[in-house]
């Protein structure tokens, strides 16, 4: 029998598709302004979320720290203004995370990394570009890779909030040095909301392309060479209209496959491409939650589903099979979800809402 426990607001706090779940797919307040940006590494959580002291003032973030099943949390970041997403990232010999940084920047925001060692001891710090912003980070066995967003253009999107104008991507040493950087964008596109997922020796980049009227977006991909700095496949269209930011990008290291999960007007799609950006297999999901990763083990993969489910996807003979879904008394975050298996039977997500990080803890059949 399944079974699960939901821990809300660590520290930081005092304590088929419808209409209604799209909206809550895309809020109409935005919740990131409170917390915005989750990653796993080993036992690791790591967030970026206004203490209390800075939800009485404006956009403000610190990146947070704590192991799980732990209640101690430990500040990673702080500086004045934002640090945020944090995204993370792991090779055998470094930790990465990388976040759009509102301090010390001439141009409001800078896209800036972190190198740590597995004691968290700062190893190397550095910024991508001024202006850049919406990095993620996953990495091969030898290298980081960041992909990240530059500039803006206002209108359109989410709350007519706008979009980034280009999309990057740049590689990091294991010794924290910028070692490679493409732009992928063309001129005269609006290219934003990049995503990466890294195989042991190439990275499928996804992202959203806004179309003239910034009603909708196309999602684009393209496989990198970290090694060779080389656009493996070169820039294409993956799927012609999905649902701003609600996407998300896994290696299956089991399979040595991608998978691809979309939102569309119509509900959930899921595309499995090979190492080389082949499409293998495509499929109907339910209704995916923004800005969530799911937990992978083995050729198994549990994705958050909207509004408080979760749906299961195996990964088999290069195709996707799709099992029945699950409910939770659990309404997910709308600004950053990951998750992990624990075991075979126990899985943890990370969820961020405006309450801030919770944590909840599956037991599967």
């Amino acid at each position: 029998m399944k079974k699960w426990l939901l821990i809300t607001g660590l520290l930081i706090l005092p304590g088929c598709s419808s209409q209604q779940e799209q909206e809550q797919a895309q809020p109409g307040e935005d919740t990131r302004r409170y917390a915005h940006g989750v990653s796993i590494i080993e036992n690791s959580v790591l967030w970026s979320e206004k203490s209390d002291e800075q939800r009485k003032h404006g956009w403000n973030h610190d990146i947070y720290k704590k192991e799980i099943g732990q209640s101690e949390v430990e500040t990673l970041v702080s500086n004045p203004e934002a640090q945020e997403p944090v995204s993370a990232s792991s090779t055998e010999e470094s930790i990465i995370i990388t976040y759009e940084d509102g301090y010390d920047t001439d141009r409001n925001v800078s896209q800036r990394y972190k190198l740590y060692d597995y004691n968290w001891q700062l190893l190397k710090e550095g910024t991508l570009l001024e202006g850049g912003h919406s990095g993620h980070v996953d990495s091969t066995d030898t290298h980081h890779v960041i992909f990240w967003s530059n500039d803006w253009v206002n209108g359109g999107g989410v709350n007519d909030l706008g979009s980034g104008k280009e999309v990057f991507v740049s590689t990091i040493s294991n010794e924290g040095e910028l070692l490679h950087e493409i732009q992928l964008s063309e001129e005269n596109v609006r290219d934003s909301w990049p995503m990466v997922a890294a195989s042991d020796d190439n990275a499928l980049l996804v992202w959203q392309q806004f179309n003239d009227e910034a009603t909708k977006a196309a999602l684009h991909f393209a496989i990198y060479d970290p090694e060779t700095n080389a656009l493996t496949v070169a820039p294409s269209e993956l799927l012609p209209q999905v649902d701003f930011y609600i996407y998300s990008v896994s290696y299956v290291q089991a399979t040595e496959q991608y998978v691809v999960a979309a939102q569309t007007e119509k509900g959930g799609i899921l595309l499995l491409l090979s190492k080389d950006g082949e499409r293998i297999d495509q499929i109907d999901a339910p209704d995916l939650v923004r800005e969530a990763d799911p937990a992978i083990q083995d050729n198994t993969l549990i994705f958050p589903q909207m509004p408080s489910s979760y749906f299961t996807v195996q990964v088999s003979d290069d195709q996707l099979q799709l099992q029945p879904s699950e409910e939770l008394d659990v309404d997910w975050g709308t600004s950053g979800t990951t998750g992990m298996f624990l075991d075979a039977q126990n899985v943890y997500f990370a969820t961020l809402n405006k309450e801030g990080l919770e944590e909840i803890f599956v037991e599967i059949d």
